[in-house]
């Protein structure tokens, strides 16, 4: 038998011999598979995640995992190794998955943001003619809906600002903007007509 065959083996079995002293409360035993696979675990999150920090974060959790589920493994399903590498890869995309839902999490927020643009004289002087429209059309809309657009608007407040302010859910001040803005539009449209 090849001598790399030789190694192979020998390395599975003291994978196996590691995880039965895993199950027997010995987590120590995961520094035997630390050395066998961390190198390897640590190239596949980096992959993965594509972020040193995160593949550290990911082989760490990994080897957690592997010492906490000991007792689900089940040589008949794969090597120690092949437990491992799942385990990591899991991981790693699950880790993946957050990072990118946080940052369209965090796009959408930003979408919905009022935004502060700076005006000129002219700008001034159309906005100062529309204000009686504006202040009618504010006029018409259900006091809770009018006070959030006045903040957001007047008071320069961001819509988590404004939630915190005022001891309500995020997406309540989201709704009653939207909704707002959506019977502000109507009421200047109609009144143009």
């Amino acid at each position: 038998m090849p001598e790399g065959d030789v190694s192979k083996a020998e390395r599975d079995r003291a994978d196996a011999a590691a995880v039965e002293r895993l199950r027997a409360g010995d987590a120590r035993a995961v520094a035997v598979l630390y050395e066998h696979h961390g190198r390897t675990a640590f190239g596949l999150a980096l992959k993965i995640v594509r972020d040193q920090g995160d593949a550290e974060d990911v082989v760490h959790d990994a080897f957690v995992a592997i010492v906490n589920r000991a007792d689900q493994y089940h040589p008949a399903r794969g090597s120690v190794a092949a437990w491992l590498v799942t385990t990591v890869r899991n991981l790693a995309l699950d880790r993946a998955r957050r990072r990118l839902r946080r940052a369209n999490i965090v796009e959408s927020e930003l979408q919905h943001e009022p935004v502060k643009v700076a005006s000129t004289a002219e700008d001034e002087l159309v906005a100062h003619g529309e204000q009686s429209r504006v202040l009618r059309a504010m006029r018409g809309l259900p006091t809770v809906q009018r006070e959030t657009l006045e903040i957001a608007f007047f008071e320069g407040l961001t819509y988590p600002e404004i939630a915190e302010r005022e001891k309500v859910p995020l997406g309540t001040i989201k709704s009653r903007a939207a909704r707002a803005l959506h019977a502000l539009r109507e009421a200047l449209e109609a009144d143009r007509a």
